[in-house]
């Protein structure tokens, strides 16, 4: 079950990135606000400064699954984000799991956000799924965030105001 600083982080940042093929000119990010759930990031697909975040999670995962499997005390919290299919499959919508165990070739958990394009996928449903499908990972350490590498980005286009509300509450591992 996600903790009460998982909790808030979900209510915090925009954690249900979706992305989409769009060609809009303006920037690659646009939020939507939704009645009684956390905001919504919108960001292109060929959003470079996002493929690389989602690259650098890809080449990390080894180190994450090592302390999945084996966390010290102090690590907790331990989330995936990994993209499925929009209705219509239009475009992927990256969504984060949770309450992670992984078998040795799939990670099983619960999805952990409320999906904005996915009616057949709720939250608290159960999911498996093959480790190189994932698109971000993290944990936290000593209550910071270690990875969270598409977060970082989306930390980074915050307004000054949702980045300090964020920065309040959680902060990046460095």
């Amino acid at each position: 079950m996600l903790s009460k600083h998982t909790k808030l982080f979900i209510t915090v940042v925009c954690l249900a990135a979706l992305v989409t093929g769009c060609k809009r000119q303006e920037s690659s990010f646009s939020k939507w606000q939704r009645t009684g759930e956390p905001d919504v990031t919108a960001v292109k697909a060929d959003d470079a400064e996002m493929n690389t975040a989602i690259w650098e999670a890809k080449q990390t995962r080894q180190q994450f699954l090592k302390t999945l499997v084996a966390p010290k005390p102090n690590q907790t919290d331990f989330s995936v984000k990994r993209p499925y299919p929009t209705q219509g499959r239009a475009s992927l919508e990256h969504i984060w799991v949770s309450a992670l165990s992984y078998d040795g070739q799939q990670l099983h958990g619960r999805i952990s956000d409320v999906p904005v394009n996915i009616p057949n996928l709720k939250i608290n449903d159960p999911v498996a799924f093959p480790v190189e499908e994932i698109s971000d990972w993290m944990f936290l350490e000593d209550r910071k965030i270690v990875g969270g590498f598409t977060i970082r980005v989306l930390r980074k286009h915050m307004s000054a105001k949702d980045g300090a509300h964020f920065d309040s509450h959680l902060q990046f591992k460095q």
